[in-house]
């Protein structure tokens, strides 16, 4: 969750356009490309849509993946055996309000703000009184990490989100054994974030070194040419009273993102026959990273009525060929 997610520019345009090789029924989206990328065009991407018969509990991975992990959170020991807990109140680079609890439990009351309930993890953001318990944070939530990391594959969860102003939840994955930080060429894969302040979109970032925020660059096709932007959002319905599936596949030429099976980004890797971790770091191993932030420079302001906000997972699974 890069603080420069703010300066996203990329917007989801649907009705309005109707591609020729799509249905009548399947949303059409342009890639707005504001004047500080450079572009004064709008670059047309078609996704397509899932079968009509696929069962939304089940997920959307696409043919020929089979399941190589998962976490289905059907009892709380799975939170120790596939994820470490991080800690801190340090802002977190983006100015987030929270206090990230080790092992999910807020010391000074109990509260868990990681729990498995009824087979899903609840992650749960709570408002505290400022304590040296929560680093002087009014908030207290969690930010969690799987303990093994994997190279390509379709990556997805199932989720409601939660409700409230100021939440800012996100599943997301960091590269495994290298830098963190996207400057210093690590590599950053968002596969959902989402406000509380916005609650009628949904985003994906696919951020390196070269293609990220500020940098005026997009992810070029080399076969013919067409730029794509390291985001894009696009509208999700009642994201916090139903679930929504969240996915990501990812390959050595391309990565793409999902809504509920409908594709809906697109990142093609820009020199597919070089390694250069400047424009496409990811042939390596990433690791997923669940949490809900409070605040912060995308989060925004928070409801001054807000005591406690949840989000929701059914589960997380890896698929690979």
């Amino acid at each position: 969750m890069t603080n420069a997610k703010i300066l996203l520019s990329v917007a989801a345009v649907g009705a309005a356009l109707i591609c020729p090789a799509c249905g009548p029924d399947d949303p059409t989206y342009n890639v707005n490309l504001d004047a500080t990328d450079n572009a004064s065009t709008e670059i047309p991407y078609y996704p397509t849509k899932p079968p009509s018969d696929e069962n939304p509990a089940d997920g959307f991975a696409p043919a020929g993946y089979k399941l190589v992990w998962s976490d289905e959170f059907s009892d709380r020991s799975s939170l120790a055996r596939n994820w470490y807990f991080e800690e801190g109140a340090t802002g977190w680079g983006n100015n987030e309000l929270q206090y990230y609890c080790p092992g999910g439990v807020y010391a000074a009351n109990g509260q868990r703000t990681a729990e498995v309930v009824d087979g899903e993890l609840h992650i749960t953001a709570y408002k505290v009184t400022p304590s040296e318990a929560s680093q002087n944070a009014s908030y207290v939530s969690t930010r969690m990490n799987t303990t093994r990391g994997w190279k390509y594959g379709y990556v997805e969860m199932r989720a409601k989100l939660p409700k409230e102003g100021g939440t800012w939840p996100a599943f997301w994955m960091l590269l495994k054994d290298g830098p963190s930080w996207v400057g210093d060429g690590g590599g950053e894969l968002d596969i959902m974030e989402w406000v509380g302040n916005e609650p009628e979109k949904v985003h994906f970032s696919c951020h390196s070194k070269n293609v990220t925020a500020g940098t005026g660059n997009f992810y070029t096709d080399p076969a013919d040419g067409q730029k794509y932007s390291y985001s894009k959002g696009t509208e999700i319905t009642n994201p916090s009273d139903d679930y929504h599936c969240f996915g990501m596949e990812w390959t050595h030429e391309y990565i793409k993102g999902y809504l509920d099976g409908v594709e809906y980004y697109y990142a093609p890797n820009p020199i597919p026959s070089a390694t250069d971790v400047a424009w496409w770091p990811f042939d390596q191993e990433y690791y997923i990273k669940l949490n809900l932030a409070i605040g912060g420079s995308w989060g925004g302001t928070v409801d001054p009525a807000f005591t406690s906000a949840t989000f929701a997972v059914d589960w997380v699974r890896v698929y690979q060929k």
